[in-house]
C-alpha cells in the first residue's frame, strides 16, 4: 500500500506541470520514480552536511538531492514570486490555492526532503502522513510539537527516558539548520533561480521561528487553551 500526494501547477503563461511524491505506508519512504543518471551536484561529497552520518562507502550521492534534482530541474529558470494556481491532492483529501512559486516549492520540496532518507531530516518524516500544505508558523509549531511528545509517549511505553522538557527537539531544529544551510550551498552549484533557494529558506525560517518559541517558552497560547480542558481540575473531574 502506498500514500501519493500530487502538486499540480497551472501558471498564467499556459504552462502545467505536476509532481507526485510516492511513499510507503509503512515506513513512508519516498519510492523513487525510474532512476536517471544523477546530476554532478547530488554527489555527497559535494558541500555535504558537516552533521551527515551517511558512509560514503554505501552512499555516493545525498539522498535529498537525488529525490529533488527533476523539481530543482523544472524550477531553475522561474522566478521565485510568480503567481500560480496550484492543486494538491493526497488520498484522502484536495486543497486548491493561488500563491507563490516558493511558496509551492517549499511545500513539496518538505515532503521530498523528510522522506528521501536524510538521517537528519527522518526526524520529521512522521508529520507527513498527516501532510498540510502551506502550513502557517502557527500550524508548523502545533504540528511538530505533538508530533514530538507522541514520539516521547511511546518512548514512555518502551521503556525509555521521555523529554517532555522538548530539550531534543531544540537539538533536531539545531541539526535541521546545518542541513537546510549546507543543502542551499549545494544548490549554488546549480544555475538555477531564486525558486529553489528561496523553498529551503521557506522551510528553514518556520524550523527556526518553532525552535526559538520553544525556547524562549512562548508556548502560552497553547498552554492556556489545553489548561482550560485537560487542566489539574479537570484531570480530577471536578
Amino acid at each position: 500500500m502506498t500514500i501519493s500526494i500530487t502538486y499540480s501547477m497551472k501558471f498564467d503563461s499556459g504552462l502545467e506541470r505536476a509532481f507526485t511524491v510516492v511513499m510507503d505506508h509503512e515506513t513512508l519512504d519516498i519510492i523513487p520514480r525510474n532512476p536517471v543518471e544523477p546530476p554532478h551536484w547530488a554527489g555527497l561529497e559535494q558541500c555535504k552536511c558537516p552533521n551527515c552520518t551517511l558512509d560514503p562507502a554505501l552512499h555516493s550521492h545525498c539522498p535529498i538531492a537525488l529525490n529533488l534534482h527533476e523539481l530543482i530541474d523544472f524550477l531553475s529558470d522561474l522566478i521565485s514570486y510568480e503567481e500560480v494556481d496550484v492543486t494538491v491532492e493526497s488520498n484522502e483529501r484536495k486543497y486548491m490555492k493561488r500563491t507563490s512559486l516558493q511558496s509551492v516549492a517549499s511545500s513539496l520540496m518538505g515532503i521530498i526532503m523528510v522522506t528521501s532518507g536524510c538521517p537528519i531530516l527522518n526526524k520529521l518524516r512522521p508529520m507527513v502522513e498527516t501532510h498540510l500544505p502551506f502550513s502557517t508558523w502557527e500550524e508548523t509549531t502545533y504540528r511538530v510539537v505533538s508530533m514530538y511528545l507522541f514520539a516521547q509517549y511511546f518512548n514512555r511505553k518502551n521503556g525509555v527516558e521521555p523529554d517532555w522538557d522538548l530539550n531534543g527537539l531544540v537539538s533536531i531544529f539545531d541539526d535541521i539548520e546545518i542541513v537546510n544551510q549546507s543543502f542551499c550551498r549545494r544548490l549554488d552549484l546549480v544555475r538555477t533561480e531564486d525558486s529553489c533557494v528561496n523553498a529551503v529558506n521557506i522551510l528553514s525560517s518556520l524550523g527556526t521561528l518553532t525552535k526559538m518559541i520553544i525556547t524562549e517558552n512562548d508556548l502560552a497560547h497553547w498552554g492556556d487553551i489545553f489548561t482550560a480542558h485537560y487542566g489539574r481540575d479537570k484531570a480530577l473531574g471536578a
